[in-house]
């Protein structure tokens, strides 16, 4: 079953302004992460919703707190509409012309290290944005993420693309296990979506995985997570 759209962000943006507009207000600050768990607590649709507020914004609007990371999209973005005199300002971003727009030199950088894969800087901040979102607190620390949420603690290694032969999915798992000191604590690889990696998961005995506390996540190029 699909999320909501940013049609239905859109028309909960719009309410509100009116609202707020009737109650004789002049601005109204919205944040994402209480937007998106109001419309969307149950699917991650945290880019169409921070998409969603961008759209809403005319001349004047601020953007109070940005993201965290380059993608624009996260829990902390927050926003203040300023409701006074909607009607004639004008979109605070400029509408899109006809045709694909010229891409600026980082933005084919990026897209060429797309189109090869994830690296540990796209996997860093595609599972931060995804901690973020389910409420942990984030530290990147030597190639990993260690993640706080009340009293649980999780450490996840980022394994990226990069060049010379591509290591085993169980090879990588001897890096988590010589660094496993407290079975408390929960244990996970980030590595690029594949159907390699998710057959080699598949076949490592659950009553293992189950012991040692472990499990991958796998991220693809659309920015979407999946823990096994």
């Amino acid at each position: 079953m699909k999320g909501p759209g940013i049609k239905d962000y859109l028309e909960v943006l719009i309410n509100r302004k009116n609202e707020a507009l009737n109650n004789g207000e002049e601005f109204l600050i919205v944040n994402s992460k209480e937007l998106h768990s109001e419309i969307s607590g149950n699917f991650a649709t945290m880019p169409t919703c921070c998409q969603a507020m961008y759209k809403q914004m005319l001349e004047g609007d601020e953007i109070v707190q940005k993201p965290k990371g380059d993608t624009g999209f996260g829990s902390h973005l927050t926003i203040r509409y300023d409701l006074r005199d909607m009607g004639n300002r004008r979109s605070y971003f400029e509408e899109k012309k006809r045709g694909r727009p010229m891409k600026s030199e980082e933005e084919k950088i990026r897209a060429k290290r797309l189109k090869q894969g994830l690296t540990a800087i796209d996997l860093t901040e595609i599972c931060t944005n995804w901690l973020l979102d389910r409420g942990w607190d984030v530290s990147p620390v030597n190639g990993k993420l260690v993640a706080i949420k009340e009293d649980e603690k999780w450490i996840i290694d980022i394994h990226g693309m990069k060049r010379g032969r591509k290591q085993s999915l169980p090879a990588k798992m001897n890096d988590i296990l010589k660094q496993m000191e407290d079975g408390n604590i929960r244990y996970s690889m980030a590595m690029n979506d594949s159907l390699s990696y998710r057959r080699q998961w598949n076949q490592i005995p659950h009553v293992v995985k189950e012991k040692l506390n472990v499990s991958v996540l796998l991220a693809d190029k659309k920015g979407n997570v999946v823990e096994y």
